[in-house]
């Protein structure tokens, strides 16, 4: 069984996804360097690629990600971030620090 290694923060953002077939968009919550859960407006399935705009709170433009789907509940679903430019990581580093002073999960 594959464990977490990296601390999730129940921040809430809103995000869009394209897969090869697949257009949507989501809320997500449960970040953490690693990936983040989501709560779309479709159905996806596990073992997808996806596309993915991440809108961050307090941040002008969005983050680009490439993320595989881990698990799904219906709507509900779990994402683990595979490619991002290392610009796109040190945003992601940077905005994760301003919320490690709250509560993880």
């Amino acid at each position: 069984m594959e464990r977490r290694v990296s601390a999730r923060y129940p921040v809430q953002f809103t995000l869009d996804f394209l897969g090869q077939h697949t257009v949507g968009v989501g809320s997500a919550s449960d970040l953490s360097t690693e990936g983040c859960a989501v709560e779309g407006n479709l159905v996806v399935h596990k073992g997808w690629n996806l596309e993915l705009r991440l809108y961050l709170p307090g941040q002008d433009l969005p983050m680009e990600v490439v993320a595989a789907v881990q698990w799904t509940k219906g709507q509900k679903f779990g994402l683990k971030f595979l490619r991002m430019e290392p610009e796109q990581q040190e945003r992601l580093r940077r905005f994760i620090s301003t919320l490690e002073a709250g509560p993880t999960r």
